[in-house]
């Protein structure tokens, strides 16, 4: 098979939108590329243009500021299993990392294109909304702030407009939370069946203050945030009997397809409803010292 494209590899993020913005539609972003390459050689995608990141080093950090860790989008994810500071007090991203391929992969793969990609089986995007990420993008008219839960507007299709994400910022979980990732895979280095993300933040007296549970694999279009699950859980005392009850609500919102190639629907249901159970409990377990 025959490749033809420019390639580009600008200097810094202006020059890297301005090439973005020049060719549109016919320009792709290259990290990595551990899925934009593979696109390429089934043919299900030809950019004439690629605009390479990897040079650009404001692109490549990771910085805690106060309570807020920001990240840089062409970070790989290798660089991030490695940090001491994810692993001390951001352990949600650091076991989601680990969940996600092999070796190879994650010293090429970049945070930003486990995100832009937007395939609902990544296992990045839920640790990162359960932490209520932000992303930092730049377009030619500046840059904005947008919540990672609102990026995603279908398979692989974002609300990038030529614009380049720059950084992801995420908070530091609150004083008594327990988070906990759980991802099922038909093996270790496959994309998600279904994996699930949460977190849980309890007050002196043992009452729910927040909590977010966020669910991808193969459950719908984009990743799920139940907030009506959530909504269960905060302003009580968490038990058993109101965990399951939130594992249920969060099932209902599924919307898996009958096509996919991993599971039917009825076994992602049910799988889902366990998983967020286990979560959950983990989160919990994490929360009381008991893990």
């Amino acid at each position: 098979m025959l490749w033809d494209f420019e390639y580009f590899e600008p200097a810094n993020i202006t020059e890297a939108v301005s090439l973005l913005q020049k060719y549109g539609d016919e320009a792709r972003v290259i990290a990595g590329g551990t899925d934009l390459l593979v696109d390429m050689k089934n043919e299900k995608i030809q950019p004439k243009f690629l605009v390479s990141i990897m040079k650009i080093p404001e692109l490549k950090c990771i910085v805690e500021d106060g309570a807020e860790l920001s990240i840089g989008a062409a970070t790989t994810l290798a660089e991030i299993e490695e940090s001491r500071l994810i692993k001390e007090r951001y352990g949600l991203i650091h076991e989601a990392v680990k969940e996600l391929g092999t070796v190879q992969v994650r010293n090429m793969a970049t945070i930003g294109g486990n995100i832009c990609n937007a395939i609902p089986s990544a296992d990045l995007p839920p640790a990162l909304v359960a932490l209520d990420a932000r992303l930092k993008i730049v377009g030619v008219n500046g840059e904005r702030t947008l919540p990672l839960e609102e990026f995603f507007l279908g398979v692989r299709k974002t609300k990038l407009k030529n614009e380049l994400l720059k950084e992801i910022v995420v908070r530091r979980p609150p004083e008594r939370s327990g988070t906990a990732f759980i991802k099922l895979a038909r093996t270790s280095e496959d994309l998600a069946i279904v994996n699930v993300a949460v977190r849980i933040t309890l007050n002196k007296d043992n009452i729910c203050e927040e909590a977010r549970i966020v669910v991808g694999g193969g459950i719908g279009p984009t990743l799920l945030r139940s907030r009506e699950a959530e909504k269960i859980i905060e302003g009580r005392r968490v038990d058993e009997e109101i965990i399951n009850r939130a594992a249920e609500v969060t099932s209902q919102g599924f919307q898996c397809r009958r096509d996919s190639i991993r599971a039917p629907p009825e076994y992602k249901i049910e799988v889902g409803k366990v998983l967020v159970k286990r979560a959950l409990m983990k989160a919990l377990r994490r929360v009381n010292g008991e893990e």
